[in-house]
C-alpha cells in the first residue's frame, strides 16, 4: 500500500511532463512521417536509380530544392494522380538535373543538363503532353543511361 501511495504522489506532481512529452512524440512522428521521403528502384534504360518518392503536394513542391548534392545513381520520382500537362523549374537547386517526363512507364518528354536557378527562375521545363510521373537526375545521366523518347522506365 505504501508503495501505491508514493506512486500516486509522483504522478499528480508529474502528469503534465508525462502529458507533455507524449504530445511532443506524437507530433514528432506525425511530422515525420508527413516530409520523410520513401524511396524506390527506378530501372531507366541500362541504369538503376535509388530514387525518392514525392507523392504529396508538400514533397512535390519541395522536390530537390535546397539539397546540396545527389550522388549519380540517386533521383526523385513524382508520383501524380492525376495525368495532366506538368511543368517544372529548378527553383532553389544547387546543381543541374535532367529532367524526365512519363507517362504509362515511357519516356514522352526530357531535358538535359538543366542549371540550377535561385528563388525566382526564369526558365520553366514542360511535359510537353499529359504525364503521369517525373524523374530527377543528375545532369548527363539520361545520356549515360541511353534515355529519349519512348524509352520504359519501371518502378
Amino acid at each position: 500500500m505504501a508503495y501505491y501511495k508514493k506512486y500516486l504522489k509522483y504522478w499528480r506532481q508529474y502528469w503534465h511532463l508525462v502529458l507533455l512529452l507524449l504530445i511532443i512524440s506524437f507530433i514528432s512522428v506525425f511530422y515525420l512521417s508527413l516530409n520523410h521521403y520513401q524511396s524506390l528502384n527506378v530501372k531507366a534504360g541500362i541504369c538503376i536509380f535509388q530514387a525518392d518518392i514525392a507523392d504529396t503536394h508538400s514533397k512535390q513542391y519541395q522536390g530537390l530544392s535546397d539539397r546540396k548534392q545527389m550522388a549519380d545513381n540517386e533521383g526523385t520520382l513524382f508520383l501524380f494522380l492525376e495525368t495532366s500537362d506538368k511543368t517544372f523549374v529548378m527553383r532553389r537547386m544547387n546543381f543541374p538535373l535532367d529532367i524526365i517526363f512519363i507517362r504509362n512507364h515511357k519516356i514522352i518528354n526530357l531535358y538535359h543538363d538543366l542549371l540550377p536557378e535561385g528563388d525566382y527562375p526564369q526558365s520553366t521545363y514542360h511535359s510537353g503532353s499529359p504525364a503521369d510521373a517525373v524523374l530527377e537526375i543528375s545532369a548527363g545521366a539520361s545520356r549515360d543511361c541511353q534515355l529519349g523518347v519512348g524509352t520504359e522506365i519501371y518502378w
